[in-house]
């Protein structure tokens, strides 16, 4: 990074952090631990989060002038910031990714052309712009839990780089801001029918593109041979074991009529990582 930052981590008044890492262009092939599985899990990420955080800009700024509260306007102001820096850096990793001979674009124009040209087409068609924002807020509680979950038990310890400080960074902002949308929607569109068919809608399709894009990557790659492969297997299962359970528990509060993000906490976990850059 360039510059240090003193601005600390606040859920109701957020600030935009602009972090300019300086390496995310030139990381190893395999930067996460010399794990190509778990590597390619995050370079799947890498795809979805720029052009995902343009569609969660896109879904909340239609609500904007409808919200009564100006603390949630500059909240979302704030979120909105933050999100644009976030697709700013992640897509920074592509260079690396592209010099590799991996098919990155080729991934990037399929998930646009199918998320966002056919899926979310579909869905704005059959039931209006608040799907796309009950989507978003199912999709921030998402990478909210996996945010602490990453924070709580240091999965990123492995990871070499700026490439670390890029995770750690954006999975405390993501706690930073888990509550905005959420309150958004509760304000424009208190319907639990509508939070929960948005959630199903996101759960799907987040883990179908991330899953499929993993391995998208690592059949794609020519320097994992089926040996490197299982060897690989054992480090990626402990990683799994220990951020599936938390996840899941995260997954069924969100059906609770009563839950709000706020429920999960996080913000002084999120504080201390942060203080670390």
């Amino acid at each position: 990074m360039k510059k240090p930052f003193t601005k600390t981590i606040d859920g109701n008044a957020p600030s935009v952090r602009k972090m300019d890492f300086e390496a995310l262009e030139n990381v190893p092939r395999y930067y996460f631990n010399d794990n190509a599985i778990m590597t390619h899990a995050l370079n799947s990420f890498h795809v979805i989060f720029p052009e995902g955080e343009r569609f969660f800009i896109r879904s909340v700024k239609p609500f904007q002038d409808r919200l009564k509260s100006e603390a949630l306007k500059n909240r979302v102001k704030a979120f909105i910031g933050q999100e644009v820096q976030h697709g700013k850096e992640h897509e920074r990793v592509w260079t690396s990714i592209r010099k590799f001979g991996l098919p990155l674009d080729r991934i990037a124009r399929f998930y646009y052309f199918t998320c966002y040209k056919v899926i979310f087409k579909l869905l704005g068609f059959l039931f209006g712009p608040k799907i796309n924002l009950s989507i978003t807020a199912a999709l921030e509680h998402y990478t909210a839990t996996l945010g602490e979950i990453s924070l709580k038990h240091d999965l990123a310890k492995d990871v070499q780089g700026d490439m670390k400080k890029l995770l750690v960074w954006h999975a405390c902002e993501e706690i930073e801001h888990k509550s905005v949308v959420y309150d958004v929607l509760q304000e424009v569109a208190p319907s639990y029918f509508l939070r929960i068919v948005g959630y199903m809608i996101a759960t799907v399709m987040l883990w179908s593109y991330a899953i499929l894009f993993q391995y998208w990557f690592l059949l794609a790659d020519k320097e994992v041979s089926w040996k490197k492969f299982k060897e690989d297997r054992r480090y990626a299962r402990e990683q799994m074991a220990i951020s599936v359970p938390p996840l899941y528990k995260g997954f069924l509060k969100y059906f609770k009529k009563d839950f709000h993000p706020d429920q999960m906490g996080g913000y002084e976990l999120a504080e201390a990582k942060l203080a670390t850059l």
